[in-house]
């Protein structure tokens, strides 16, 4: 129900904001002269829609070494996603996809096509090594979801919705220049016409995106309830821990994010709280770390620009339904409560100091033009000057919140992973003390970054050299490999966006201190607007 009213509700607005732009232009310039153009872009979005698979076939095999099973041979390796394939299609009426794997242990699946008539179904090697066979038919059963959805479709004219207002905007302010003062009423009403389009193609790019959150959440429900929604929960929390733990390069789960069961750049966390979950025998963690996604309003703003909803919110949907049990949210919520006021004051906190510098380059010269009109003195280098001073100490000021002094606090990655306070703008001083296992991004040997473990779990460890690019590749070559597998202590910031990670300023190691600049780069960018803004006062100010 909620999926069919989001659905209807998303879709009629954009196609009445596409109807508003239409008849603007139509009142402006009596025709509509961009027949052609509109043409041109719903043809070639249906042609994506029809001929694409094909193309992603080719592309899939030739960079990721797709291979076309039977449902006999998938059933060999999971008899659950075999049966649950059958049901839904004998159900639906529709014929078995055509089923695609992938030698890759970076577990994933993702289905793609123009309806239920070709749809493909593709399963890396990750979700049999690291799901049981009913999660892995949970996670069919999902994909089947889409497809059974016609989510191809609903998704193509909404994004064609979306092109269509941007052309038209574009249009209408190219037009309203040319229009010029001879025309000015048309002119004026043709700006008019192509602000709105602008508006509306923005908020259509978000509604879009929730759209497709809303489709993610449909397609759970629809693969829970052809299996169970415990096992559906298990996988998505074993999914992140698979692409934490593989080896393999995660390229092809990073290049279907956008249509893949979940986001990678989004998982990380969760998958290494399921990881320290499994280590401790403490099944709490998990849900303590979930704590992050259902109430840090940062979670809530990040998750604006994903195409799919943050997994603890997926998962509390799913143990909501009949029959699950896995996880208890109500439990997690009663022990652990979060003081909202806390979360909220830090959060208006850290979106006052986020945006100071936009704030203060738009607001000095405002100022001082206001300063000047009002009697005040006026001068092109002070303002100018000033300007550059003003920004540049923002953004000093700015990188001092997110990058604290004073003593680091002695603490362990669980404790940090499980704080549902933290943010992507205020670091929280830590020392963490274990272990160098691997490097951040496994596999990739030119990665700076490093994982890190303690007693209690693991953690991403960000390095930044001095000298950008250059030495952090230094680093990875030069000094990585010696480390992993060393005892070190490390001084740095703890900080979580779409995912959690420590950036480092000091590495402690047997032998050695190693220094880390994650901080440098703001305060050497805003000391160098604030030196040029300070010469041009000097050099040019009247005395």
């Amino acid at each position: 129900m909620r999926r069919g009213i989001a659905t209807i509700l998303t879709l009629g607005l954009l196609s009445g904001f596409l109807l508003a732009i239409i008849l603007g232009l139509m009142i402006a310039l009596g025709t509509v002269s961009l027949g052609v153009a509109v043409l041109a872009v719903v043809l070639i979005n249906a042609l994506v829609l029809f001929v694409g698979p094909w193309f992603n076939d080719l592309l899939y095999r030739w960079l990721y070494g797709l291979e076309w099973i039977s449902l006999d041979e998938l059933r060999e390796r999971s008899p659950a996603s075999a049966a649950a394939i059958g049901d839904v299609t004998e159900e639906y009426g529709y014929e078995t996809p055509k089923l695609g794997y992938i030698d890759d242990r970076n577990p994933n699946a993702f289905t793609y096509g123009s309806g239920r008539y070709n749809a493909r179904i593709v399963l890396t090697e990750g979700c049999f090594e690291f799901l049981d066979d009913e999660e892995t038919a949970s996670v069919v059963a999902h994909e089947l979801g889409h497809i059974t959805s016609r989510d191809f479709i609903i998704m193509t004219v909404a994004h064609t919705i979306v092109q269509l207002l941007y052309l038209i905007a574009v249009h209408a302010w190219r037009y309203g220049a040319a229009g010029g003062s001879s025309k000015s009423r048309a002119a004026s009403a043709l700006y008019v016409v192509g602000a709105l389009a602008y508006l509306f193609w923005f908020v259509g790019e978000y509604a879009v995106l929730y759209l497709s959150r809303v489709r993610e959440y449909a397609a759970d429900r629809f693969g829970a309830e052809y299996t169970h929604p415990d096992a559906l929960s298990g996988a998505l929390v074993k999914i992140a821990y698979g692409i934490v733990m593989s080896e393999d390069n995660p390229e092809l789960s990073k290049a279907t994010r956008n249509i893949g069961i979940m986001n990678v750049r989004a998982s990380k966390n969760d998958g290494m709280m399921y990881h320290n979950a499994q280590e401790s025998g403490d099944p709490d963690l998990l849900l303590r770390s979930f704590l992050f996604d259902l109430k840090n309003p940062w979670a809530k703003l990040l998750e604006l620009t994903s195409t799919h909803p943050l997994t603890g919110k997926r998962v509390r949907t799913l143990s909501e339904m009949e029959g699950a049990s896995r996880f208890d949210f109500d439990d997690i919520l009663r022990r652990f409560p979060v003081d909202r006021g806390r979360m909220y004051r830090g959060f208006a906190r850290d979106v006052a100091v986020l945006s100071l510098p936009t704030l203060v380059a738009v607001g000095y010269p405002l100022g001082y033009i206001a300063f000047a009109i009002a009697g005040g003195s006026f001068s092109v280098s002070l303002l100018v000057g000033g300007w550059l001073v003003a920004v540049g100490g923002a953004i000093i000021f700015r990188t001092r919140y997110k990058f604290p002094g004073g003593d680091p606090e002695e603490t362990t990655v669980l404790e940090l992973l499980a704080d549902p306070y933290a943010s992507p703008v205020r670091g929280r001083r830590a020392r963490l003390s274990g272990e160098l296992i691997g490097r951040g991004q496994a596999g990739y040997r030119f990665s700076p970054d490093l994982m890190f473990k303690d007693e209690t779990g693991l953690m991403y460890l960000k390095y930044e050299s001095w000298l950008p690019f250059l030495g952090n590749l230094l680093f990875s070559v030069r000094n990585v490999p010696e480390l992993i597998g060393e005892r070190v202590d490390i001084e740095g910031w703890y900080l979580r966006g779409r995912s959690p990670w420590a950036g480092m300023r000091r590495l402690h190691a047997a032998d050695d201190t190693i220094k880390s600049y994650i901080n440098y780069s703001g305060l050497i960018g805003g000391g160098l607007l604030v030196a040029v803004g300070l010469g041009i006062v000097v050099l040019f100010y009247p005395i």
